[in-house]
């Protein structure tokens, strides 16, 4: 018997291989947690702390812990520990990309970066376990879900996360024009530029929600003590839109070179107005190649059916009795 499961590896060695994997994820994953043993200790200390000072009121801990809701008491803590162990595999260079890519998705919440990173790991540890699990029932069934789960837990946040950040700048670039011209009549009829901007950002409506949180971001900048210049270049880095790039740029140079503010203004509205005229005339002009392909492969072929459909069936039934 004990020279069995030696065989059953060489066997087949995708278990073997499958085997390895898991042994060497969890030996990795075991190692970092043991190369930070005063993070451990600096918890367990504050845990007991909490454990021994209470709460005000008289309740305790553990029954505060119990009256929260499940998301906040099990599911933030388990995408936390998981997130935490996903950093730590994960190149600092690709967090910080990561961090970077949430902020242009307007994506600010505490946990979503361990939460994107936990995805990763929970892929890393259950296409293996999914492949262990099938394996035994259909082994081509077993490795193609091992392949989906693990392309899903890593790829899929950032192709999500992509789209998100697609679907905002588009959002951006329409909402400019129509921003930037009223912050023009605001400013040409003597209102400062910040106040302008709060007049914008205190709008109500679903139209243009982004560009108003961005703005709005850029304005608590500002009341927080970052230079005008800082600001602008941190807005215009966050969203990554290259109109708005452009009247950044101008705007920066109109206040290093004290050139007023309302003729920049004036002028890029002019420029952002001509360029959402020529994008919706290339949008009509790619409308009938687009709709080429609809119409080959699936609107012509039901007009051929309805329109000679008939007539074959008549000359094959013609052909079928020769003698009539």
């Amino acid at each position: 018997m004990r020279g069995v499961a030696p065989l059953l590896l060489a066997a087949d060695p995708i278990g073997m291989a499958a085997a390895c994997f898991v042994a060497v994820t969890a030996v990795t994953m075991v190692g970092f947690g043991l190369a930070t043993p005063r993070e451990r200790d600096v918890n367990r200390r504050v845990a007991a702390l909490a454990a021994v000072q209470g709460a005000p009121g008289g309740f305790a801990p553990r029954q505060q812990l119990l009256e929260q809701p499940f998301m906040r008491r099990v599911v933030a803590p388990a995408i936390a520990v998981l997130g935490k162990a996903g950093e730590r595999l994960t190149p600092r260079s690709q967090v910080r990309l990561l961090s970077e890519r949430l902020h242009q998705a307007g994506v600010y919440a505490p946990l979503a970066l361990q939460g994107i990173l936990a995805m990763r790991v929970m892929g890393v540890i259950l296409a293996p376990l999914a492949w262990w699990l099938l394996a035994p029932f259909n082994p081509g069934a077993a490795l193609i879900a091992a392949a989906l789960i693990a392309m899903l837990g890593i790829s899929g946040s950032g192709m999500f996360l992509a789209k998100m950040i697609t679907n905002r700048r588009e959002a951006i670039v329409r909402a400019l024009p129509d921003a930037l011209d009223l912050i023009t009549s605001c400013v040409e009829a003597g209102i400062s530029f910040d106040a302008a901007l709060m007049r914008i950002t205190s709008r109500d409506n679903d139209a243009g929600r982004e560009l108003r949180e961005e703005l709005a971001r850029y304005l608590s900048d500002m009341r927080m003590g970052r230079p005008r210049v800082e600001a602008l270049r941190e807005l215009s880095r966050r969203c990554g839109v290259q109109d708005l790039e452009g009247v950044v740029a101008a705007l920066i140079q109109a206040d290093q070179l004290g050139v007023g503010i309302g003729i920049v203004l004036r002028t890029q509205s002019v420029h952002l107005r001509m360029r959402r005229r020529q994008r919706a005339q290339e949008s009509a002009l790619k409308a009938p190649i687009k709709m080429l392909f609809p119409l080959v492969f699936f609107i012509f072929p039901a007009m051929f059916v309805v329109t000679l459909g008939p007539a074959v069936l008549r000359v094959i039934d013609t052909f079928a009795r020769p003698g009539l």
